[in-house]
């Protein structure tokens, strides 16, 4: 097959991607020099799957990365102990394939019955037009009670608000001096889905419209206050 390449997206650890006729909507890249990939054959509950080993991260894909498969859902395992599992929503128009989904349902830390996660499920969608994974800012839903949240970064600081209107105000008023480093993959969704559980926490003690702010303190540490 011509013109493949590996890449690795910030959004899902790695992908394999080849040009076709038409081209899709272009998304952040950065090439990966050396993944480790190995195919694991199926053992217990689980069929079989791709992993995949990247800084700061390793993916498991179910059953397996394009061209061969188009995964039906990924683990997604970060150095410092967080997991998220994390399914597709395909068939929706901006999800029709792997290499072009921005909007996916997401398990934070999940428990596990067997093979099959156990959570709170929540529904995440881009707002900036980049990959689930990729992305600086998200609708958050919380499926259970149909609310939604808009969490965004900026500056090392996060924003859980109720309004994308809201959200744009507050990122564009972060005032940065310095770009700091590009976390591992996969770090900004998971500080985005434990803002946006604060958020949908928060609002259900007190009923009523918050805001959340998520400070970032020595890196990978967070705190989070709601008002």
């Amino acid at each position: 097959m011509k013109n493949c390449r590996l890449l690795a997206f910030a959004s899902l650890g790695l992908l394999i991607s080849c040009t076709p006729a038409q081209p899709p909507p272009k998304v952040e890249a950065t090439p990966l020099a050396a993944p480790i990939i190995t195919h694991k054959m199926a053992s217990g509950c689980g069929g079989p799957y791709d992993l995949i080993y990247v800084p700061g991260v390793y993916l498991e894909a179910y059953p397996s990365l394009p061209p061969k498969a188009e995964p039906d859902h990924i683990v997604l395992h970060l150095n410092d102990g967080t997991t998220i599992w994390g399914k597709p929503d395909y068939g929706r128009k901006d999800c029709t394939d792997y290499i072009n989904c921005r909007r996916a349902t997401l398990v934070l830390n999940p428990a596990w019955n067997g093979c099959t996660p156990l959570g709170k499920f929540y529904e995440l969608a881009t707002v900036d037009g980049r990959l689930v994974f990729d992305s600086n800012s998200w609708q958050i839903t919380e499926p259970a009670t149909k609310s939604s949240a808009y969490v965004g970064f900026a500056c090392g600081q996060g924003f859980a608000v109720p309004t994308l209107t809201t959200l744009s105000n507050q990122t564009a008023q972060s005032d940065c001096s310095a770009q700091s480093a590009s976390p591992p993959p996969g770090t900004m969704v998971a500080a985005a889905m434990a803002l946006g559980a604060a958020y949908f926490n928060y609002r259900a003690a007190y009923g009523r419209v918050v805001q959340c702010v998520s400070y970032e303190h020595g890196g990978a540490t967070r705190s989070t206050n709601c008002y």
